[in-house]
């Protein structure tokens, strides 16, 4: 029985450190597109032309206004490359904020609506933006009448003071819990939502390149598992590495109002603001100690850029600090790779294998690929779980086997 306990915990092993691997080019993916802050723009635009949908066509250029703003955005490229086509594309991605409270969307709103041009069509967009801002909650609304039902039902003389502290609740209301603030959360989750299949997408994409470019089959994985006892030991005995491993990667945290999914981990974020301050020493001086955890890039650039002394040196140091960042999610990768060839197995992905892809290959062996590819786009947090599991159980069942063991030799 441990044999097949040795042998599926050294199968979670490969399939968990490939799953990382897949995780950290996610996450890289997540970083250089710039998927946070397309999904608030997204979700911001969604809620706008919700609550207002006849001006739906005004709701994404005002969202875009909202999310670049200096105060709001943590973008390093609002001075640079504006005209050109395919770095534009990427820029514009950059710029977008991916994190916001209703009260700064609110505050946000109403400074743009302040801002805006005195022409035609920019009195025209104020004039929305306040008619949005204007929209109360109705079942705010709702719950204030039905209070009002109830105190009317006490009496006359109570029904005169429930009258006004009707009329002070409606205007809390509308002053503080208006239709924005109250959906805001409702769509905040269908984003996050958006932005966790994308990245699903991005999953299952990255498990089968690896499937197919690796030749990861997974009946002969099994196979040379179950006839390797050197390299099926070598990859329990390993385990341990690995799980040290992912839980540096999944370590990832998120906030309520903002968009929740695969990130930077807090460890990773931290090595490359130590990274920087190393090499730009002169650049980051008097910049002071940094958080001991980030909750992700965004915030640590924020701080990056807010505890910076010189102006002239905020955009580019806040740069290289996301240069040193994906240069840390590589180093990572590399670590995971390093573990699984230490522990015997090695990862040779090649493109001519995806070039080929099912010629002179027999049909168990597609089968193996695909299924590999299933199994992979599970993703690291599943194979995570299991692995832990299984870890757990084989000294149970060890402490068995070696009892079973000593009585059938004493017997």
């Amino acid at each position: 029985m441990l044999q097949y306990l040795d042998t599926i915990i050294a199968f979670a092993v490969i399939m968990l450190g490939v799953s990382l691997l897949i995780t950290t080019l996610n996450q890289m993916i997540s970083a250089l597109l710039g998927y946070r802050g397309t999904n608030l723009l997204w979700g911001i635009q969604t809620l706008l032309s919700t609550i207002e949908p006849g001006l739906s066509t005004k709701a994404k250029g005002v969202a875009t206004d909202i999310l670049k703003k200096p105060f709001i955005s943590d973008s390093i490229f609002s001075k640079f490359v504006k005209d050109v086509p395919v770095l534009s594309w990427f820029t514009n991605r950059w710029k977008l904020a991916s994190a916001m409270t209703p009260q700064e969307l609110v505050r946000s709103l109403t400074n743009l609506a302040q801002t805006m041009p005195t022409t035609s069509d920019g009195k025209a967009t104020a004039d929305w933006i306040n008619k949005v801002l204007a929209q109360v909650d109705p079942e705010a609304n709702r719950k204030a009448e039905m209070l009002k039902e109830v105190f009317k039902q006490l009496g006359p003389n109570v029904a005169i003071q429930a009258d006004r502290i009707v009329q002070q609740l409606g205007t809390s209301v509308q002053e503080s819990v208006g239709k924005l603030e109250a959906w805001f959360d409702t769509v905040m989750k269908r984003t996050s939502q958006r932005f966790t299949s994308q990245m699903r997408i991005w999953t299952i994409v990255f498990a089968v390149l690896f499937a197919f470019g690796a030749h990861l089959d997974t009946f002969a994985i099994l196979k040379q598992l179950w006839t390797t006892p050197e390299l099926r030991a070598s990859l329990v005995n390993d385990r341990e590495t690995i799980l040290k491993e992912a839980s540096v990667v999944l370590s990832v945290q998120s906030g309520t109002a903002q968009v929740a999914g695969p990130g930077v981990p807090p460890q990773i974020l931290g090595r490359a603001m130590k990274a920087l301050k190393e090499i730009e020493k002169e650049a980051t001086a008097g910049l002071g100690d940094a958080p001991k955890e980030f909750a992700n890039l965004n915030e640590a650039e924020n701080w990056l850029r807010k505890n910076v002394k010189v102006e002239s040196l905020k955009e580019k140091l806040v740069e290289k600090y996301r240069d040193f960042v994906l240069a840390e999610l590589s180093a990572q990768r590399d670590k995971i790779e390093q573990a699984l060839a230490k522990a015997g197995f090695e990862i040779q992905f090649s493109w001519a294998e995806l070039k080929e892809l099912f010629k002179g290959q027999s049909k168990q062996s597609i089968l193996g690929i695909l299924i590999t590819a299933g199994l992979l786009s599970l993703g690291a947090p599943f194979w995570f779980n299991i692995l832990r599991s299984l870890s757990n159980l084989r000294p149970l069942l060890a402490k068995t086997s070696t009892k079973t063991a000593t009585e059938s030799s004493q017997s």
